[in-house]
This record gives C-alpha cells, sequence and structure tokens, in this order.
C-alpha cells in the first residue's frame, strides 16, 4: 500500500510538471507553411553591398611602381604597418591621399575600386593600378528572443539570414517565428520590413542576403509574459497538492 501511494503521488507531481511545460509545436518549428517536397523558384540572388556611412573601408593599391605603391598605402598606415582604413562620413565621403574627396556611399566595392583607378590614371599616378576595397567593420546585429544576442563580425562580408540566426544560438522557444523584423539603412534612410519564418518569405533576394549593419529583432511571444506569470500560478497547487498527499500518506501509515 505504501508503495502504490508513493508512485501515485510521483505520477501526479510528473503531470503536474509535463502540463506546465507543454507548448504549441507550429510556433517553435520553422517552414511549416511549405508544403513536403515542394519547389519554389530560387530569388536570394547574391547581391554585393553597397557602401554606407560609416562604413571603415580598407584600400590596397597595386602599381607597377614600388614607390608609387608604397606612396599611395603609405597615408593609411601607422608606424607598426597597420592599416587604420578610411572612414565614410556623414555625407557619405572618404579623404584619399593625392586624389581628394571621393563619394563612397552608395556604390559597390567594385564600384568605388574602378572609381579610384580611374582617378590615378587620370591623375598621372599610375598606369594600370589594381585596387581592392573591403568593408573591414561589417557586421550584423541580432536582438530579442534569441540565444545569444549581440553584434556579429563578418570578415567575409558576406552573411545570410539564417546563418546569422543559428550565430546567434537560434529563436528561443518564446521567439515569434511569424513576425521577425529587419531594420536596414539604405541611402540616409532606415527601412524596416517584416517577415516570417514559417514560409519562404525569408528566401526573397531582399531578405535572405544580409547587408553591413542590417539589425533583426525577433520580438517575445505571448508565451513570454506567460511563463513568468504561470510557475506563480501553478507553485500554490503544486504544493497544496503535496501537502493533501502527504496528508494522505500519514494517514495510511499509521
Amino acid at each position: 500500500m505504501k508503495k502504490n501511494l508513493l508512485t501515485a503521488f510521483l505520477l501526479m507531481i510528473g503531470s503536474i510538471i509535463m502540463l506546465s511545460s507543454c507548448g504549441d509545436y507550429r510556433k517553435i518549428a520553422y517552414f511549416n507553411n511549405i508544403k513536403r517536397d515542394s519547389v519554389s523558384k530560387i530569388q536570394a540572388e547574391y547581391l554585393e553591398t553597397k557602401i554606407s556611412r560609416n562604413d571603415l573601408l580598407q584600400i590596397n593599391i597595386t602599381t607597377l611602381d614600388e614607390r608609387t605603391t608604397r606612396l599611395l598605402n603609405g597615408p593609411g598606415l601607422t608606424a607598426t604597418g597597420q592599416n587604420l582604413g578610411y572612414l565614410v562620413d556623414d555625407t557619405g565621403l572618404i579623404r584619399f591621399p593625392y586624389i581628394g574627396d571621393i563619394k563612397a556611399a552608395g556604390l559597390t566595392k567594385n564600384e568605388l575600386s574602378q572609381v579610384i583607378a580611374k582617378t590615378l590614371v587620370q591623375k598621372d599616378f599610375a598606369k594600370d593600378p589594381i585596387v581592392v576595397v573591403r568593408i573591414s567593420n561589417y557586421k550584423i546585429t541580432v536582438l530579442g528572443e534569441v540565444t545569444r544576442p549581440g553584434i556579429i563580425p563578418v570578415p567575409t562580408e558576406h552573411i545570410t539570414l539564417p546563418e546569422a540566426l543559428a550565430s546567434a544560438g537560434d529563436l528561443t522557444q518564446y521567439g515569434k517565428r511569424n513576425n521577425v523584423l529587419l531594420i536596414r539603412e539604405v541611402n540616409g534612410e532606415r527601412i524596416y520590413k517584416r517577415f516570417s519564418l514559417n514560409g519562404d518569405k525569408m528566401f526573397d533576394k531582399d531578405l535572405f542576403n544580409l547587408q553591413n549593419q542590417d539589425i533583426i529583432y525577433v520580438e517575445p511571444n505571448n508565451a513570454r509574459e506567460a511563463s513568468g506569470n504561470r510557475s506563480a500560478q501553478l507553485l500554490p497547487y503544486v504544493f497544496s497538492t503535496i501537502s493533501l498527499l502527504l496528508v494522505i500518506y500519514s494517514q495510511f501509515i499509521r
């Protein structure tokens, strides 16, 4: 009899814990609106990132003349040989030695390389210069209901939306998968785009390939607030049940 009572007690406590932790699978899984074995046209072609304000550019120039190469690359170097780079100011300009101000914001890295190379030729600095431009402070910010919110450095200068979410440790069970917010700055304007992770919207070309300084925000769902209250609501019932079972158990063991 005692063993049966103890077993019943443990089963009841286990049932209470299981009921309090139940959730809706459909609110946690991804892509549940996509039909099984379906085929959709790929829209997420690669879009080259455009340079924006506050981007830190690394610009390396190679010419046939070694002295000219050192001259053009030298102003961007510290005494230890470290390249500080060129910061795009609030007006979208960079100040390049021997050339002057260059409009960089709104251009791709390849376009800026061509502008610099053409200017060097026009000013007779070099005949066939090779110009390589990189964005050294390329980063994505992920906030909200993810495991590891924060800033994600992107040294490869290319990251997709799934990769960014994976780098942040994925969404928690309290993240809204059907209402994720993307914040992006384009030509001095801030653009807000909401999308769902349940369908194929995230594979659209303007969402899938993230841009430098993009911000992803995952809103908390209703369960986040409810979870805080649920424990407080269940505790009195749990203690009452335990007390009742202890009383019953004590009566039988006498």
